[in-house]
């Protein structure tokens, strides 16, 4: 296993879009961290938390499987 994608993914999982700009893809990373801000914000303010945790951590799995993937092209 390489730990470098080991190292993408965690850090993607922590904050969603950070391994995809250490992949140097700064758009991705830009957009999918934006996205989680926006849509985290908007669940906190309907005051279902379970719902906004529950997208929280399927974000950031998806987030992080994105950062892994990445094959360098």
């Amino acid at each position: 296993m390489d730990s470098n994608k080991l190292v993408r993914a965690i850090c993607s999982f922590i904050v969603p879009g950070l391994g995809q700009l250490i992949n140097e893809k700064i758009g991705r990373g830009l957009t999918i961290l934006i996205v989680f801000v926006i849509l985290w914000f908007a669940l906190l303010f309907t005051g279902i938390w379970y719902i906004q945790n529950i997208f929280g951590i399927i974000f950031r799995i998806l987030a992080a499987y994105d950062a892994y993937t990445y094959d360098g092209f």
